[in-house]
């Protein structure tokens, strides 16, 4: 055994030593790590699901739920200015909007219940994507100074047709 006691280890002063250095701070640096290790992997316990919260997600999640979601989103975007207004007027602020309808359509292709509603979405969300085309290469979506000036006479129609499109895709819901 080595001085002090410590199989291997010496002693300077009262602290002990071992070959590798202080004992002290690599045993509580060793204890820290253990306790990080075991707060962590004490998240990992399963826990049981509550029953009112997987019949929230389910309800959430149902088909008549997403349907819903799309109806209600549909509703609100045909109360935006950018539906309601003057298109040939409108248009330059109406970028974002012409995204979240198109975004929309991804939706409402999937809610659709039955071959009548289908074929119905179907079209509206193709003639909303395809109003949304024209307004792009119609360069009406650029911010204004981004790219050359929009035409009216181009970018007012396709706005047009997009509010159209956009009335047919609610149609097709019933709303």
């Amino acid at each position: 055994m080595g001085a002090g006691g410590f199989g291997g280890g010496h002693r300077v002063g009262d602290v002990p030593v071992s070959v590798r250095g202080p004992v002290g701070p690599r045993l509580r640096l060793l204890l820290g790590v253990l306790a990080a290790v075991a707060a962590l992997t004490a998240g990992c316990a399963q826990t049981p699901q509550n029953s009112t919260t997987s019949a929230q997600a389910s309800r959430d999640s149902s088909p008549t739920a997403q349907r819903e979601d799309v109806v209600d989103k549909l509703t609100v975007f045909a109360k935006d200015e950018c539906a309601t207004q003057d298109a040939t007027q409108v248009y330059p602020q109406c970028a974002r909007f012409a995204r979240e309808v198109a975004n929309a359509t991804v939706a409402a292709r999937a809610a659709a219940h039955g071959p009548a509603e289908e074929a119905a979405v179907t079209a509206a969300a193709n003639s909303v994507d395809g109003s949304v085309d024209r307004l792009t290469q119609g360069g009406c979506l650029l911010p204004p100074g981004q790219g050359p000036a929009s035409d009216p006479a181009v970018c007012g129609p396709a706005l047009a047709s997009l509010q159209d499109s956009l009335r047919a895709l609610r149609t097709a819901f019933g709303a």
